[in-house]
């Protein structure tokens, strides 16, 4: 398994982080996914090689940037 972590931009509140992580972890090669809206911080536990662009689209379908 790989961890990976980013900074995200647009989460306001503790349901903004719950919401992208219901996103990130139905991708089928996300083992968890941890959000904070404070610290714009996301770690991932990857189960399976995932890109960082595939991530990047499902993270602004959720109304968030990658930063």
């Amino acid at each position: 398994m790989k961890t990976l972590n980013l900074t995200v931009d647009g989460m306001m509140c503790g349901g903004c982080s719950a919401r992208l992580q219901r996103v990130l972890e139905a991708l089928p090669q996300v083992e968890s996914c941890k959000a904070d809206h404070v610290t714009r911080a996301v770690e991932l536990v990857l189960k399976e090689d995932l890109s960082l662009d595939a991530i990047a689209k499902a993270v602004e379908a959720a109304g968030f940037k990658v930063v």
